[in-house]
């Protein structure tokens, strides 16, 4: 279920999901003696987070931070490492979760998602992007310059999308090349031929595709 809110909305509640995910790595669990502390810090964080979310505790993500934030107050009064560790990473998991449905949330405005993957590609030529994006050099320099995007909207949003799936596992150019390589799960095509036809459907493959191939180069 996406939020409501106003893109500056997400990006300040992306962000809070973002600090709550890193206070979570299995490397930040701390030893007994700081336990209390930290677990207070989480319920600080997990309260301000599904406070801020515009269906509050009612969004599913809120509903599922705090069920595993009572797993992990569970495990840390029983005193069991092991157990401690894995509420931490389920709890992460939620967090990075909702930050990412976050993040998606934010790209469905085409300004957000061009600022992204101009951002993301910044040291890609303009004729790349231009390509990718499916309009001018010029209307690339436009966007770049902060004009309105109002050409090929629901591309820029689908291209932004594909690309949060895949940059952390690829460069600049590698993303490029992955948009230009023919696939045989698109029945031979490349994922450039995709966005050229109906974006309906593209929109289905080629995040199904970019979720699979995040899979396949974290192994």
């Amino acid at each position: 279920m996406s939020v409501a809110a106003a893109p500056a909305q997400l990006e300040d509640l992306r962000a809070m999901a973002q600090e709550l995910g890193a206070l979570l790595d299995p490397e930040q669990v701390p030893g007994p003696d700081a336990r209390a502390r930290w677990v207070a810090e989480l319920e600080d964080r997990v309260y301000a987070l599904s406070s801020a979310l515009p269906e509050g505790t009612e969004d599913f993500d809120a509903r599922r931070l705090w069920e595993m934030l009572h797993a992990l107050r569970r495990a840390t009064d029983a005193g069991t490492d092991d157990d401690l560790e894995l509420a931490a990473l389920m709890l992460g998991d939620v967090a990075r979760r909702l930050g990412r449905r976050l993040l998606h949330d934010e790209l469905d405005d085409p300004r957000a998602a061009a600022d992204y993957v101009l951002r993301t590609l910044a040291p890609v030529p303009a004729t790349d992007l231009a390509r990718l994006l499916g309009v001018s050099t010029k209307t690339v320099g436009a966007w770049r310059a902060g004009r309105p995007v109002t050409r090929n909207t629901e591309r820029v949003v689908l291209v932004a999308h594909v690309i949060t799936y895949l940059r952390s596992s690829l460069t600049a150019a590698g993303l490029v090349q992955w948009f230009a390589a023919p696939r045989h799960q698109l029945g031979g095509r490349t994922p450039l031929e995709v966005l050229g036809a109906d974006l309906a459907p593209a929109r289905e493959a080629l995040i199904s595709l970019a979720r699979g191939a995040r899979g396949q180069l974290a192994d």
